[in-house]
This record gives C-alpha cells, structure tokens and sequence, in this order.
C-alpha cells in the first residue's frame, strides 16, 4: 500500500484526535489544569480569521465527552463550512485542539471558563486583542450543522439511525428531504437485513426537532442529497479520508446510473496518478488517457486519447464516462468515496477508492 506525505498526516491526526481527554486523577500541568475550567456543555460564539474574508461567524457546541459541533458562515460570502468531530486538550498549554477530519485541527487558548481565542497554524493569537474570541453564556445553545456526513446508518419497523463517524454520536434520521433515496438503496442491498448498519454517505443537517416521545428537542439528521452505501466499509476505516492521488478509483455511478458488473469486462475505473503523470481512465474495454489539471476544490481533464476498441455492451458506458471527464469541475472526497462534479455543482460521478497491493 503507497502512503503520500498528506495521507500520512491524516492518518497521525485521526489517531492524535484519538487520545483520552486529561481526567481529575492524572497530574496534568497548571497550564493543562487552566483547560479544565471550562463550563461545560456550552456554546461558544464570535469570529474566527478567514483565509479570504474579514471572518467567519462561528457557533461552537462543546460537550465533556470530547465532541463538538462548529457552524461557521463567512462574511461576505454564501454558503456553510461547518465541522463536527472530537476534542482534546493539549498536554503542556492552555489549549484545545478541535478535529473536524480536516489535515490541521483548529487550535483555541482557553482565555477563561467562558472564553476562547482563535490561534494560528504556528499557535499565536490569529488577531490582536479579542478580534477573534469565541465567549459562551455559560449554557448549550446548540446549533444546526450542514455539511456531508459519514456513518453507519440503519433502519428498521419505519425507523432509521445514524451513528456518525467522526463524533461517535447516534441521531434519529428524519423521514424527509432526500431520505427515500438512502431508503430505497438500503432496502435494495442484497445480503442487509432490517436492522443490518451499513455505511452511508450523504450531505445533510444536524437539526432540533422534537422526539418521537416525550417533550423538547433531539439532534436529528435530515437527508438533504443522497450519495451511496458502501457495504463492508466502517467507521475505523472512514475516519482515515482517501487522498484523490495517486489513487485507484472503482467507478459506482455516472450521471446516477449505477455501473453493474458486466461479465467478460474489467471494472470500470479511474486511475489518477498525479498531475505531473495524468490520468488513466476506463469503462470495461477501451484506455482512456491524458493530463489532468487540480486546483483546490476544482478538477478539469483535459479530452483523453483511445486506446483498444469497445464491444456493443459498453458503448453507452463508455460515452457517459467520456461525458463526465469533459463535464467534471469539482471533487470531493468523504472517507473512501470520491464525487465529481459539474460547473453547476451537480454531482455527475461517484467512485470508491481501491487500495492496491
């Protein structure tokens, strides 16, 4: 198995963000003590610096179990960067560290009980003064989070369960948005049964809503779009995000099609090898090949040259697979499962990573 510099990085940080919280009876540090006056569970709410922006509004939900939720909106721009996932203090200073599944947690100095400031990447304050503390009211307020979502879901007798990955928490999934498609494939699996967790993946909301018994309100997950089921995949290996490259990508689905085994055919897949060493493509027969372009968020193939020929049965498959490397824009990798996706931000393709020995 090949492990580049920043898969290596992910994999350390998932296993830092692993470690148990400091407790009353081990002897940590006054610094590390002056961590364990925070009130909790609470809301902490203020600014928090952006790498493009004056700042970002930011809601973050702790709780003493170590998980925690963070609703971030950017000012000036549209859209959500919301994280969810596990807590810990740092052994020698004043410091949480929050690990949301991204390569470097966000570091906060714990100023007081009720107070927190945002530090950069080297652990100095982010701004001057107080331009970037986060204050709580001493209580939970908790906060809605949208973002994609990885876990092990669940359903049986007309009740469906969610067991989030990077937090370990269990929600109730509301019966709405896209949740007929998540059911639908679930109940489609050949070897699950009612009950049987299987991995899913999907962008959706952690909401308040009111229990099915009982007064007040529960976090509940809402289904906004659907992505897949990864049957055999958990969360231990979920926790661990696949790097885009270099990388051997099995092809799910095209434009929502799902890729069937066709007999007598390789898997349909693509290989990326790294921008320098471009892209190998395929539907079942021909090889597609050519050079391929990543920007942050973004991905453009350049048009691939054909090599072989392609019998009747996977013609179609291989146009729509011409389609989606001529249409693809963006990408986004959630555990093992990478989604690409058009100028519009559609998602034309689903893949799931093989790790090749």
């Amino acid at each position: 198995m090949r492990y580049t510099s920043a898969r290596l990085a992910r994999r350390l940080l998932a296993c830092l963000a692993a470690l148990p919280l400091l407790h009353a009876g081990q002897a940590p540090t006054a610094h590390a003590a002056a961590g364990d006056t925070l009130e909790l569970p609470a809301s902490f709410i203020g600014m928090l610096p952006c790498r493009d922006c004056p700042g970002t509004r930011a809601h973050l939900d702790l709780w003493a179990d170590g998980t925690f939720h963070l609703g971030r909106s950017s000012t000036g721009k549209a859209g959500r960067d919301d994280e969810l996932g596990r807590w810990r203090r740092a052994p020698d200073r004043p410091i949480i560290l929050l690990y949301g599944g991204r390569e470097m947690p966000v570091q906060l100095e714990v100023i007081d009980p009720r107070t927190l400031r945002a530090l950069d990447l080297d652990g100095r304050p982010a701004g001057s003064g107080a331009t970037f503390d986060l204050v709580s009211r001493g209580h939970l307020e908790p906060t809605d989070v949208s973002r994609g979502l990885h876990g092990m879901f669940r359903y049986m007798a007309d009740a469906a369960q969610f067991d989030e990955c990077l937090t370990g928490r269990s929600y109730p999934v509301a019966m709405e948005g896209d949740f007929v498609a998540l059911e639908r494939a679930y109940v489609a699996l050949p070897k699950a049964g009612p009950g049987t967790p299987v991995m899913a993946s999907f962008d959706g909301d952690i909401v308040q809503r009111p229990p099915m018994e009982g007064t007040g309100t529960v976090p509940t997950v809402v289904v906004r779009r659907y992505v897949n089921l990864w049957p055999g995949q958990t969360c231990e290996r979920a926790m661990s995000h696949a790097s885009l490259s270099p990388q051997y990508w099995r092809i799910v689905s095209l434009r929502g099609t799902t890729l069937a085994p066709v007999e007598g055919a390789r898997e349909a897949h693509l290989i990326l090898r790294g921008t320098e060493q471009g892209y190998a493509a395929s539907a079942g027969c021909d090889r597609l090949q050519g050079e391929y372009r990543v920007s942050g968020r973004e991905i453009v193939f350049n048009a691939p040259s054909v090599v072989g020929s392609c019998p009747a049965p996977l013609v179609e498959r291989q146009r729509a697979l011409l389609d989606v490397l001529a249409a693809a824009k963006g990408w986004s990798i959630q555990g093992q499962g990478l989604e690409l996706f058009d100028a519009a931000g559609a998602s034309i393709a689903v893949l799931e990573v093989v790790y090749l020995r």
